[in-house]
């Protein structure tokens, strides 16, 4: 795989260029029976109205569906410049290398077994990357649904979307996708929202070109302004990043659905860190750093695709929205819906609330607010709002008597042209026509607020498409050499060496009594040392809050027989003062195998793994970043005070941003658990800690 565009030469940049813009397509295995997919591409060519030529290839037919039809590539004319290969896997190998004879450099390879088969896939995956270096082609596919551009009517395809006239408008929104099928319901999410297409793809195997490929050319591409992907995988992280990266320099934003989100196959057994993570969250970290909006629903996806075509983003200043509603059921509903998405409704300010109160209904003052069958006020709400610095205004538009409904809506147009920021319309039934004339003036409208709402929650901390990512800048912290699990007591020596705070502690030999640790301070714990399990208490090897010298004595004997048991090869003891009084977190590092370094920071202790109330991000970070996902969980609400107690959130910052820092500068730390780290009132201490070492590469 060639890894990105950037690495590909301008011979096959040009050759993917042709997969969207040839002159004339051939069709190999093209039908005129409808019920099968020979037949897909030319009819979708049809629909989407495209002007070059078409020649089929079929030893059958002379004719197909009114285009020219020969009986082998090597019969083409010669101004083809792209194929689509739909035949058996065998016939389609036989028909690559025919078309790199020929000269034709782009060509969409629809069949099954290759390598996702095994066996002599293997051997087809071999010959179709020869063909692709013998002559210079750009490949898509094999196992795909095929590529269009929409606004030129090129379609070698055969998803289903496309086999229905005016299904799929043009447009300037570009969708790539890992999975054939999920473009059609992609792009049935987009059009009722208005949103038109200007290219789509389905990446198939990627064994020539993969999303990073399409990505970089999208970035490039005049006709698309926003960039959807639909991803199962991440087969080349650093072609993806810089392909990313290019979209950022367009100032193009990519919005992506990524799905295996109750993957639990990258578990892992050593680190809890591992377990929380996992490859989904290790993906979404990832494409949060490079800008990526992340959505989870395809619902969610088309709604911030739609929101980012309508509006200005990120906000000039922070998201401050309300909600104004012919229905007071409604309103409280959506706020309610709000409040779960993640967003925050703020009352009007007291003069605005005098305005309010001084019109003449039955309301109370208050965001969300009921016009209470005042519609003729609707107006002065609304700019009272504006006034007031609301930039974001939700209407909830119940069912109405025509009349009165087409009156309401010239308000709520007027209102956007009054300079309301944003406008969104939540209805439970628009319309299409009504939809329409709301969306030409840049207002979206929602009959199911909960996407909507995710949407502006998503977009509401964004940090645009011009951003780059924080910069690492390497560090002083270093690791020692070996490999393998180090017991806590060398854990903790490491850790302390970077800069944190640890109880005080002394490893007891066998041949040592209490004395040994006499200075002390009770309570204490004892814990037994081991390179070789890195969960002490299911074995038995901790006993905490020892007060007494029989107390001592016991445990230590407990222990040492346990872990006599558990690892006969380890004799030595931990003691420790006891610490407490903190809130317990956990700050994490687990390598992902494909995208680095991940950090989860979150609720610690020994219901970690259950809860999984963690943000997980991917360094670098700054602290702003840090913060801002923390206060999307429970446990970052604790942060900022609980009864009474004040942890020191700046200090747990503080922490994991070091954590991160050591994991960019040591590559050989497979993963680090700090679980848990005591937030204290002033400061954090590491109550637990296991480091994991990857072998160092010679």
């Amino acid at each position: 795989m060639d890894g990105g565009v950037m690495g590909l030469t301008g011979e096959r940049v040009a050759a993917i260029d042709k997969l969207f813009n040839a002159r004339a397509v051939a069709v190999v295995g093209a039908t005129p029976d409808l019920t099968k997919l020979g037949s897909s591409a030319i009819v979708a060519m049809h629909n989407l109205g495209y002007k070059g030529d078409i020649v089929a290839v079929n030893p059958k037919y002379q004719e197909i569906m009114g285009h020219p039809c020969v009986a082998s590539i090597d019969d083409l004319p010669d101004h083809v410049e792209a194929a689509m290969l739909n035949v058996p896997a065998d016939a389609a190998i036989e028909a690559l290398e025919a078309c790199g004879r020929r000269g034709i450099k782009a060509v969409v390879l629809v069949a099954q077994g290759f390598g996702e088969a095994g066996g002599k896939g293997i051997e087809r995956d071999a010959r179709v990357i020869a063909a692709a270096r013998d002559y210079g082609m750009a490949i898509t596919g094999p196992n795909t649904n095929g590529l269009a551009n929409v606004k030129d009517g090129q379609a070698l395809a055969i998803a289903p979307a496309f086999q229905f006239a005016g299904r799929v408008k043009g447009g300037n929104v570009a969708v790539i996708s890992q999975s054939g099928a999920m473009v059609s319901t992609i792009l049935s999410k987009m059009t009722p929202r208005g949103i038109g297409i200007s290219k789509t793809v389905t990446c198939g195997n990627e064994l020539i070109l993969n999303v990073a490929d399409y990505l970089a050319y999208m970035a490039a591409d005049p006709d698309s302004d926003v960039i959807v992907l639909f991803l199962e995988t991440v087969r080349d992280p650093q072609g993806l990043k810089d392909s990313l990266a290019l979209c950022r320099a367009a100032g193009k934003p990519v919005i992506a659905l990524k799905i295996g989100q109750s993957d639990s196959g990258q578990k892992a057994a050593l680190s809890h860190t591992g377990a929380i993570a996992g490859s989904y969250r290790n993906t979404v970290a990832f494409l949060e750093r490079e800008g990526v909006l992340v959505a989870e629903t395809v619902e969610t996806l088309a709604a911030v695709t739609e929101l980012v075509m309508r509006q200005e983003w990120p906000l000039a200043e922070p998201a401050k929205p309300c909600i104004v509603s012919i229905s007071g059921g409604f309103a409280a509903l959506a706020a309610d819906e709000m409040a779960r998405c993640g967003l925050t409704l703020v009352d009007p300010s007291p003069a605005a609330a005098a305005e309010l109160t001084a019109l003449p209904t039955q309301s109370h003052p208050v965001n969300p607010y009921d016009i209470a069958a005042q519609n003729a006020l609707i107006p002065t709400i609304i700019d009272i709002f504006r006034r007031d610095d609301f930039n974001q205004l939700i209407f909830g538009l119940a069912l109405l008597k025509d009349d009165i409904r087409r009156g309401v809506t010239q308000m709520i147009l007027d209102a956007k042209a009054a300079g309301f920021p944003q406008v969104y319309i939540a209805s439970p039934e628009v319309d299409p026509a009504e939809k329409a004339e709301f969306q030409r003036h840049g207002i979206t409208v929602s009959e199911d607020p909960r996407p909507l709402f995710q949407a502006m929650e998503l977009l509401a901390r964004w940090r645009g498409p011009r951003t780059e990512p924080t910069p690492h800048a390497p560090g002083a912290g270093s690791l020692p050499k070996g490999e393998g699990l180090l017991d806590e007591a060398a854990s903790k020596s490491v850790i302390a060496g970077l800069g944190f705070r640890v109880p005080q502690s002394h490893v007891l030999k066998p041949d040592e009594g209490l004395e040994a640790f006499a200075g002390l301070q009770r309570p204490l714990v004892v814990k037994g040392l081991s390179d070789k399990i890195a969960h002490k208490s299911e074995h038995g090897l901790v006993a905490l809050n020892l007060r007494s010298d029989a107390d001592l004595e016991a445990a230590i004997g407990r222990v040492r027989a346990n872990l006599a048991t558990a690892d006969p090869g380890a004799d030595r003891l931990l003691v420790e003062e006891m610490m407490g009084g903190g809130l317990e977190a956990i700050v994490g590092v687990q390598r992902d195998p494909v995208l680095g370094p991940m950090i989860v920071v979150g609720a610690g202790g020994i219901l970690v793994e259950l809860l999984g109330d963690t943000a997980v991000l991917a360094p670098p970070f700054t602290k702003e970043e840090l913060g801002a996902a923390l206060d999307r969980t429970r446990f970052g609400k604790l942060l900022h005070g609980y009864r009474g107690q004040k942890p020191d959130r700046e200090a747990l910052i503080a922490a994991a941003l070091a954590v991160g820092q050591i994991a960019l500068d040591n590559p050989q730390l497979e993963s680090l658990d700090i679980n848990p780290l005591f937030v204290m009132e002033q400061g954090v201490c590491a109550v637990d800690a296991k480091i994991f070492l990857a072998a160092k590469d010679d």
